[in-house]
């Protein structure tokens, strides 16, 4: 992972062929199965650390992150108070630093807009 990124022909030889596993990673992702095992385990971890399972605050906070040069245009942009070209991403934690949201736009979009995007998200993933 750190070496490549996330390239299917680097996995580790312990798991199945390449083709067998990215079907199964497809299927999860486009059936929502992998943002159930993720809210599962973060779920389990808040629990095995002495806290409730669903947050009762969230800290939000954007970074921008200059794109490569490969990236289409479409989805970049440039933050006006960084002045940084390319993506801008937003993340919703707990207390604990377990990711609740994501959001990924282009730099030139305001903070408050991801902030409203990054609630939504939190509201649609816990009570």
């Amino acid at each position: 992972q750190n070496r490549t990124g996330c390239q299917w022909a680097y996995l580790p030889h312990d798991l199945p062929p390449k083709s067998a596993t990215y079907y199964y990673f497809a299927l999860w992702r486009d059936d929502g199965t992998d943002q159930v095992i993720h809210d599962l385990l973060r779920c389990q971890a808040r629990e095995k650390a002495g806290r409730r399972e669903d947050p009762t605050a969230v800290v939000l906070d954007t970074q921008s992150i200059r794109a490569a040069n490969h990236v289409p245009a479409a989805t970049t942009g440039k933050d006006a108070a960084k002045k940084v070209p390319g993506r801008k991403r937003g993340l919703a934690v707990d207390a604990l630093g377990l990711i609740i949201a994501v959001v990924v736009t282009a730099a030139s979009v305001t903070d408050n807009a991801i902030g409203v995007r990054l609630l939504d998200n939190v509201l649609a993933h816990t009570p």
